[in-house]
């Protein structure tokens, strides 16, 4: 979200002299260090007072006010969430999606935000909670170049948190504020409710896929060293909308010969190219892959990227089918000679509702 969460994120340093709004305590109260629940605090419905603006190395830009909405829901029992912003206000209006993974092995967090205007994910900020008091830390680009950026969240309550970012043009020597957020608590509980349409354009072309889904899966678990070892697993797929129109999340459990696996799919529109981004995520590893690419035609949904298996960079494909109201089903392969051939590494069934 740089440009634009950077439009939203820094106008709130002025509106917290303003309002009387506190500012970032690196002292907040005590929470405790148990990082994969570091979040928790976030999870429901919130009104937020927004401000921001731009900083580049040629000067620093007037302040904008905005007001919104963030819901923030959360995934693999709280060690992932997604959080949903729209807001209004002098800089005109906005949507914006931010993924938040938890990495077992680092035990740190990343966050990574989308706007609704290309639907592409951001270069991730990394970090963690401590004393209460989570400081992130990513590059972002301010006027053309890279540029250091931190996030902090402080005065955390069960009802309230303070929000804001920074950016700074000389490696971290000084820190210039161009993005402050204060929110208060309207639920407990993240708001599911989305708007939809019904359409037949490029962005609809998940509709079919809203619902829980019983999946039946057939795979190769290590493609490259057992291409003929094929496994089953079961279990569940629940994929729901995030926004009516361009992004929307897919939950997938299932379990089989090495245990519970917990995957997500963010998948995100691009307006401008007509094409979907689906980014993955596992639970063990905590960490998004690369997207994948493409679209639909003509009921078939076809989606290519890269991967890494057993050290090797393979291209994979992933194609939809036989798409009925209650069914669909997916087949993977993997090409290690640049998509001349494709060697199958797996194939689901779903069905709504089992």
């Amino acid at each position: 979200m740089h440009t634009t969460k950077i439009l939203l994120r820094a106008c709130t340093l002025a509106l917290a002299a303003m309002v009387g709004w506190q500012s970032p305590s690196i002292a907040g109260p005590a929470q405790g260090d148990d990082q994969q629940h570091a979040f928790d605090f976030h999870f429901g419905t919130w009104k937020t007072q927004i401000m921001s603006r731009d900083v580049t190395a040629s000067g620093v830009g007037a302040w904008g006010k905005f007001a919104g909405t963030v819901i923030d829901q959360p995934l693999w029992n709280g060690h992932a969430n997604v959080e949903k912003i729209e807001a209004s206000g002098s800089g005109g209006h906005f949507q914006g999606v931010t993924l938040f993974l938890y990495n077992p092995k680092s035990q740190q967090w990343s966050e990574r935000f989308a706007g609704s205007d290309d639907g592409t994910l951001q270069d991730p900020s990394y970090g963690e909670f401590k004393n209460g008091v989570g400081v992130f830390h990513a590059w972002t680009e301010s006027g053309g170049k890279k540029v250091l950026q931190r996030d902090i969240w402080s005065n955390i309550t069960p009802d309230s948190y303070h929000y804001e970012i920074a950016v700074s043009l000389d490696g971290g020597k000084t820190w210039t504020t161009d993005f402050v957020a204060q929110l208060t608590r309207v639920n407990k509980a993240p708001d599911y409710e989305v708007h939809h349409t019904p359409g037949t354009g490029p962005e609809h072309d998940y509709d079919f896929n809203m619902g829980q889904w019983t999946t039946r899966i057939r795979a190769v678990l290590n493609p490259l060293s057992s291409p003929s070892a094929w496994s089953n697993l079961n279990g569940t797929h629940a994929v729901y909308r995030l926004w009516e129109d361009w992004a929307n999340i897919g939950q997938l459990e299932v379990d089989g010969p090495d245990g519970h696996t917990e995957d997500l799919a963010l998948r995100l529109y691009d307006r401008k190219t007509q094409q979907w981004r689906v980014y993955f995520a596992n639970s063990k590893s905590g960490t998004l892959n690369q997207p994948m690419v493409g679209k639909f035609e003509n009921g078939v949904g076809t989606f290519v990227g890269m991967d890494e298996i057993d050290g090797k960079t393979v291209l994979i494909r992933n194609i939809w089918s036989g798409v009925t109201a209650k069914s669909c089903q997916q087949d993977w392969a993997i090409s290690t000679d640049g998509g001349k051939t494709w060697v199958p590494t797996w194939t689901s069934t779903d069905t709504l509702g089992g």
